[in-house]
C-alpha cells in the first residue's frame, strides 16, 4: 500500500509539472468538498486542478486533527500531515500553485482558530507566499470579530442580511446552503421561480464584489454546468477529477451560431408510385443523430435533412466488429456486403465485391463522386477500389486509374500527376462535360473548411457535378459524402461538426432542389457511422446554442439515420443492416430485373 502511495505521489508531481500551464487557462473554479474523504486527500483534488480545497478540522488535546466530528478522528491525522507539510514542500520545490485551503472548524470557533493561527504561524512559507489563501468557515468567530485576526486569515462568510455591515476585506468568499432556495437534484433544470431566486442571490453577492459558492449541491455534469452558468464562482464538488476537466471544456464544447444559414423545404410533388432513373447517395461521414440534431439547434432550429419524412435507422457494425470503421462501413453500403474493419470493397476472405458504380456502369448509367476527403478516402475508395488495406493508397489510386467512374470532385491535389492516365483534370469552373473521365481538386489532402476564402462549399461542387451529369440526359448514380464531420468528432470539436454538418445539409438542399425539378431522381442520405458519442446537455434554438458532451474520441456501435426523398423512398424506412441500403438501391433501380 505504502509503494502505491508513493508511486501516486511520484505521479501527481509528475502530473502537476507537465499541465501547470494548461491549469492556467482554468475558467471555472472548482472547490473539492470535503476533500480529506477523497481515496488520496489533498493530491486527487491538487493534480486535477480544484482551485479551492475543503478541510474539516477538530480540536482535540492540542492536536487538530482532520474529521467531521470526534468520532471520526485518526490518530495521525492531522492538518499539519495531511495538508500543510505537503504544501512546504510544493513550495520549496516551486511546484506550489495559488489554492484556496477552506478550512472548516468542527470544534468550538475561537479556542480552535487559535490553535490554528499557532500551528499556522510554524509555516511562514505558506503565509508569505501569496499563493495559499487561508479560509475559515464552518464554525466561525462572530463578523465583528473577523478583523481581530491576523491578515493572512479570512473567512467564508454565510449570511446575506450583514454584507453592507461586516468588515467585507475579511471576507474571501459568500458560501450558502443551496438545500434552502432549491429542492433541485440536478438533472434537467431549475424550475423557473428558483433559477431566478438563485441568480438573485449571486448578482446579490457579486455587487458586493465577492465570490460565491453554494453547498448541498447535487454532484452531476448538469449540476456544475447550470452553476456556471448562474456565475457560481466555486463549484462543489467531490468528484474533482471529472468537475474540472468538464468546466474547462465546457466553453470549447458549446457553440453559438448568430444567424441560421438558408435551408431548402422538399416538394413532395413527385409521383408516388414512379420509379427512380437516377440516385444520390449522401453520406456524412461520422454523423450520427445526435450531431444532426445539435446542427438543427445551432441553426436555429432549422435544417434542409429534418424536412425529409421517409427515415430509417440503420445498424452499423463491421463483419469483424460492433464499431466499424469508414472502410468496412463504406463497403457495406457500396457492395451489399459486410466485410472486416480497414478493408475496401473486398469480403472478410479478401475476395472482390462488385460495388454500386461497377453495377450501375454496367447498366449504362453514369457514375460520379463528390466528397470533402481526399479521393483515395476510405468512404470514396469503397465505391470503385478493391483493396484488404484502406492504407494502401497506391493500389486504390491504381484501382481509381481502372475504374468506371465518370466524375470526381475531392481532395488529393497532390496525387494529380497519377491519375492523368485516366482523367481529364480541370477547375471547378471548367467543368462543362464528361465525354471523357474528369478529375476535379479542391486540396491537397481534404478540401480545405468551407468558411475559407479560397475553398468551395460542399453545395457548389454538387451544383456543379449535377449540372453535367442532368446534361448527358442518362441515368446516373452519384455519391456525395460530408466526410469532415467524422474529423470534427474524433477531435471532439463541436465548432468542426456543426461547420461541416450546415456545409452536408447544403449539399443536401442541392440534391433535393435537383429531385424536385427531375422529379425522377431519388436521393438517400445517411452516414457510415457515428463518432464521438457526441452528447447534448444543454442549448438554446432561439439563441443557436448548444452545449454538447462527447463519450469518446473514437467511433461507436451507435446506429445512424437514414433520410429517403424521391420516387420510392418510402422503401427506405424501418431499422436494418447497412447492407440493405445496397439492396434496396439496386431495388428501387432495377425492379423489373
Amino acid at each position: 500500500m505504502k509503494l502505491c502511495i508513493i508511486l501516486f505521489l511520484t505521479m501527481s508531481l509528475c502530473a502537476w509539472s507537465q499541465h501547470a500551464e494548461k491549469r492556467k487557462e482554468i475558467t471555472y473554479k472548482v472547490h473539492s468538498h470535503n476533500d480529506y474523504q477523497q481515496g488520496f486527500p489533498f493530491w486527487n483534488a491538487y493534480i486535477n486542478g480544484a482551485a479551492s480545497i475543503e478541510v474539516d478540522i477538530f480540536l482535540k488535546k492540542d492536536s487538530l486533527y482532520v474529521a467531521h466530528g470526534e468520532h471520526e478522528i485518526i490518530k495521525g491525522n492531522t492538518l499539519e500531515k495531511l495538508y500543510l507539510d505537503t504544501l512546504q514542500r510544493l513550495s520549496a520545490s516551486n511546484d506550489l500553485r495559488e489554492l484556496q485551503l477552506l478550512v472548516d472548524i468542527k470544534s468550538e470557533a475561537y479556542t480552535t482558530l487559535d490553535k490554528l493561527i499557532e500551528v499556522l504561524e510554524n509555516y511562514p512559507v505558506l503565509q508569505k507566499s501569496g499563493k495559499i489563501h487561508f479560509v475559515i468557515s464552518g464554525n466561525r468567530p462572530k463578523p465583528g470579530d473577523y478583523t481581530n485576526y491576523p491578515d493572512f486569515i479570512r473567512f467564508d462568510h454565510q449570511d446575506l442580511s450583514n454584507l453592507n455591515t461586516i468588515p467585507l476585506e475579511k471576507v474571501a468568499l459568500v458560501s450558502l446552503d443551496f438545500k434552502r432556495y432549491s429542492v433541485w437534484n440536478g438533472y434537467g433544470r431549475l424550475v423557473e421561480s428558483e433559477w431566478e431566486a438563485v441568480k438573485r442571490i449571486v448578482k446579490k453577492v457579486h455587487s458586493f464584489n465577492k465570490p460565491f459558492r453554494f453547498w448541498a449541491t447535487s454532484d452531476t455534469k448538469t449540476a456544475w454546468a447550470r452553476l456556471a452558468q448562474l456565475g457560481v464562482d466555486f463549484i462543489n464538488t467531490d468528484k474533482p477529477e471529472r468537475a474540472v476537466p468538464f468546466l474547462n471544456q465546457m466553453e470549447g464544447n458549446t457553440h453559438r451560431q448568430e444567424a441560421p444559414i438558408a435551408t431548402y423545404l422538399p416538394e413532395y410533388d413527385y409521383p408516388k408510385e414512379a420509379q427512380p432513373k437516377n440516385v444520390i447517395l449522401m453520406i456524412g461521414d461520422g454523423n450520427g443523430l445526435a450531431q444532426i440534431t445539435a446542427s438543427l439547434i445551432a441553426n436555429h432550429g432549422q435544417l434542409t435533412v429534418m424536412g425529409i419524412k421517409d427515415i430509417g435507422l440503420v445498424k452499423t457494425a463491421a463483419y469483424d466488429d460492433l464499431i466499424t470503421d469508414s472502410a468496412a462501413g463504406a463497403t457495406a453500403m457500396a457492395t451489399g456486403s459486410k466485410t472486416d474493419n480497414r478493408a475496401i470493397g473486398v469480403g472478410p476472405n479478401g475476395e472482390r465485391l462488385q460495388n454500386l458504380v461497377e453495377l450501375t456502369s454496367e447498366k449504362g448509367f453514369n457514375t460520379g463522386i463528390v466528397t470533402t476527403d481526399a479521393i483515395y478516402g476510405a468512404t470514396p475508395a469503397a465505391f470503385y477500389a478493391h483493396r484488404k488495406e484502406r492504407d494502401d493508397s497506391r493500389g486504390i489510386l491504381e484501382d481509381l486509374i481502372s475504374s468506371e467512374l465518370d466524375l470526381f470532385i475531392a481532395g488529393g491535389r497532390s496525387k494529380e500527376v497519377i491519375l492523368q492516365k485516366n482523367f481529364k483534370i480541370v477547375e471547378l469552373e471548367q467543368l462543362t462535360d464528361l465525354e471523357q473521365p474528369v478529375a476535379i481538386f479542391l486540396g491537397e489532402n481534404k478540401t480545405p473548411p468551407p468558411n475559407q476564402d479560397d475553398s468551395y462549399p460542399l453545395s457548389k461542387s454538387v451544383q456543379h457535378a449535377l449540372k453535367v451529369l442532368d446534361k448527358k440526359k442518362e441515368p446516373f448514380f452519384l455519391v456525395i459524402e460530408g466526410a469532415k464531420i467524422d474529423s470534427g468528432g474524433h477531435a471532439n470539436d463541436i465548432e468542426k461538426i456543426i461547420g461541416e454538418m450546415l456545409d452536408f445539409d447544403q449539399a443536401i438542399a442541392e440534391a433535393l432542389r435537383y429531385a424536385d425539378t427531375s422529379e425522377n431522381t431519388l436521393v438517400v442520405v445517411t452516414a457510415d457511422h457515428e463518432t464521438s458519442g457526441l452528447g447534448i446537455i444543454a442549448g438554446d434554438i432561439q439563441g443557436g446554442t448548444v452545449q454538447v458532451d462527447f463519450l469518446t474520441v473514437d467511433h461507436t456501435g451507435i446506429p445512424v439515420p437514414l433520410f429517403a426523398y424521391g420516387p420510392q423512398a418510402h422503401t427506405f424506412g424501418g431499422s436494418y443492416e447497412n447492407t440493405e441500403i445496397f439492396e434496396k438501391i439496386i431495388g428501387v433501380l432495377f425492379h423489373e430485373e
